[in-house]
């Protein structure tokens, strides 16, 4: 991936560490990033232009200049629609995914220990199914002082590992925090709901279509892309799954555009 970006950008000058963590202000107007660039990328939203435009490329002008505004350093056109109403067959638009400098990779992680107890990456924690999840309360400066507990606890209930699954302000005055930490067995068995797929990177799963009837959703999300298959709309779903914080999400609906246009992707969140 850092062999991909630095080879895009060495003629602009552009260093990788720019589009991986720091927050450089400068006058350019967002830049493209191709397909393969943006592959294992996670967007930090969709945004659309409507214009005069034959092809999708025609509106990168306006692409950049609208995700330079909304704070985005990279962009990458996913697909061009025709509106329903319109005074000229030129009319169209055009949707992109945009990303930040700092956009996160969607790579897989060594595992760490703490206190002994291997601390699973959220890929491993959504894949298997803890024997328990336990609440605690406390008052924390830091993440280390939370995962040290966590552990501790892990520890106590005899768990190979542990995931902290969320961390609330339960009272902001006197800076305490409530935390849920799920613990697994090291034969802990697959979750039952999800499409099984290679866990190395897989920050978000898609559930079964059994699971989606008796599964409520927290939020449904809508983008727009030009898709060759089912698998490159899962893709694409999880990518945003992910940038919206879902555990797990499910492919509900997907409009039958006709070929070459933008397809309207429904997708449902799950925690």
């Amino acid at each position: 991936m850092k062999d991909i970006i630095m080879k895009r950008f060495n003629k602009s000058s552009i260093a990788l560490t720019l589009l991986l963590s720091l927050p450089v202000a400068n006058t350019y107007a967002a830049l493209p990033l191709t397909a393969e660039e943006s592959n294992n990328l996670i967007p930090y939203k969709e945004i659309s232009v409507t214009g005069s435009y034959l092809q999708a490329q025609n509106a990168a002008d306006d692409i950049s200049k609208a995700a330079d505004e909304a704070g985005a350093k990279y962009y990458h056109i996913t697909g061009i629609e025709q509106p329903a109403t319109g005074t000229s067959t030129d009319r169209a638009i055009v949707y992109a995914d945009i990303y930040l400098s700092n956009a996160p990779i969607a790579v897989s992680k060594d595992e760490a220990t703490h206190n002994g107890i291997v601390l699973y990456p959220r890929s491993k924690a959504l894949y298997y199914l803890p024997f328990e999840i336990v609440k605690f309360k406390g008052s924390y400066n830091n993440t280390s002082e939370i995962m040290d507990s966590a552990s501790k606890i892990a520890a106590e209930k005899n768990a190979y590992a542990f995931y902290v699954y969320s961390i609330t302000a339960d009272d902001v005055k006197n800076n305490e925090q409530e935390i849920d930490v799920a613990l697994y067995k090291k034969d802990a068995p697959v979750r039952d709901f999800i499409i099984s797929k290679a866990i190395a990177g897989q920050d978000a799963y898609e559930i079964t279509s059994d699971a989606f009837k008796v599964m409520k959703p927290y939020q449904t999300i809508v983008f727009h892309g030009t898709f060759n298959n089912t698998s490159e709309i899962s893709a694409a779903a999880q990518k945003y799954a992910i940038a919206n914080d879902a555990h797990f999400y499910y492919v509900k609906e997907v409009s039958a555009n006709r070929a070459d246009t933008a397809q309207t992707v429904y997708v449902n969140l799950y925690k």
